[in-house]
């Protein structure tokens, strides 16, 4: 019995140690806006959108809105918050007031179109006084109710408030859209090296949403994830599911997960190429494929990468992002009828940058 512990934990450490390795390349690969970026940035430029921030009382995001309006990639900046306040930082960093509108909450709480529409949304036939006064002093859910109004196109937040808060009111009154059947997330890593993914373009799910997703919704998170990159970003979905093993060098339920939910995906998305279960350098570098997994299809050019667990997938970005150079934007909530999108506490003003240009592109 020893023994086999023993052995198991060295097994987990050569696990962890490749695994390592390969984040290691996708880190240290110099972060850049590359090719990728700057044409999403032109198509932005071409098609600008209204982008309600409900925290904008935040210097970040006075800041951001400060860099659209100057590259021209936000068609309004509407911020939700306190006049003065952001008058004030808006002032502090030469942002002038033609660049941005203001609402301030005390507005929405008074105004009968809010309270009607959040009980409509909401399911409640009756909800007044202080209940209805809290609710909708929740600067989330304002900005929810603007995109429920179509007065705003996309809404970004998270700065000061949790995910778990932003996406219950994103499906509380947004609501999930039933043709993906899953509410997802996604992160895009952006690095320079044009040999990883697509022109250094990498797609990473679910790194906030579903903590152990089973096959049925793997495969609807892989099926969201290709539909994204064809239709927002305009890729073609290359599709890996990662696992400690690449087939069948590890044994295990989350190997035959990975690898049942990938037959099924390549089964309904013929369009796209789908391997797995692959270890992650096995889908990302050529040279590993070609050793590890020679019959792969993918060969070693995956550009969208389907984790197991909520842990790996959140725990993977955090190393790509705080050990390495290269860029993440994100977490991108998918699976709503609207844009809706979660940025981290910990973000600064280019995160918040980055996030308004992809929620622009998921925008009709």
């Amino acid at each position: 019995m020893l023994r086999t512990v023993v052995f198991l934990k060295i097994l987990d450490a050569c696990r962890l140690m490749v695994f390592g390795r390969t984040i290691a390349r996708i880190a240290d690969s110099t972060a850049g806006e590359g090719n990728i970026l700057t044409v999403f940035k032109e198509k932005v430029r071409k098609n600008p959108k209204r982008i309600v921030f409900p925290e904008g009382e935040d210097v970040r995001v006075v800041r951001a809105v400060k860099k659209l309006s100057e590259e021209g990639l936000i068609g309004e900046a509407i911020l939700l918050g306190g006049r003065e306040s952001i008058g004030a930082n808006a002032r502090a960093v030469g942002l002038s007031s033609g660049s941005y509108r203001v609402i301030e909450m005390s507005s929405m709480v008074k105004d009968s179109r809010f309270r009607s529409e959040y009980r409509k949304a909401r399911s409640l036939s009756v909800l007044e006084g202080d209940l209805m006064d809290d609710a909708l002093a929740d600067p989330i859910v304002g900005g929810a109710l603007l995109l429920r109004f179509n007065e705003a196109d996309c809404l970004i937040a998270g700065l000061t408030h949790s995910t778990a808060h932003v996406l219950s009111t994103g499906i509380h009154i947004i609501k999930a859209n039933r043709q993906f059947g899953v509410v997802t997330s996604f992160l895009l890593i952006f690095t320079d090296n044009p040999e990883l993914g697509e022109n250094g373009l990498v797609l990473i799910a679910d790194p906030v949403v579903n903590p152990d997703p089973s096959v049925g919704v793997l495969c609807k998170i892989a099926d969201a994830a290709a539909y994204f990159m064809e239709n927002f970003l305009g890729i073609k979905g290359r599709i890996a599911f990662l696992s400690y093993s690449t087939k069948g060098s590890g044994k295990g339920k989350s190997v035959d997960k990975m690898r049942i939910a990938a037959e099924r995906t390549a089964e309904k998305l013929k369009n796209c190429v789908v391997d797995g279960e692959l270890q992650l350098d096995a889908a990302v570098v050529g040279s590993i494929a070609h050793l590890k997994a020679p019959q792969s299809p993918l060969k070693g050019k995956a550009n969208i990468l389907i984790f197991p667990n909520l842990d790996s997938a959140n725990i993977g970005s955090k190393l790509v992002q705080f050990f390495g150079r290269s860029k993440l934007i994100g977490p991108i909530i998918f699976g709503l009828n609207r844009p809706f999108n979660d940025i981290s506490r910990g973000a600064d003003e280019t995160d918040v940058v980055n996030l308004a240009i992809i929620s622009q592109l998921q925008s009709p």
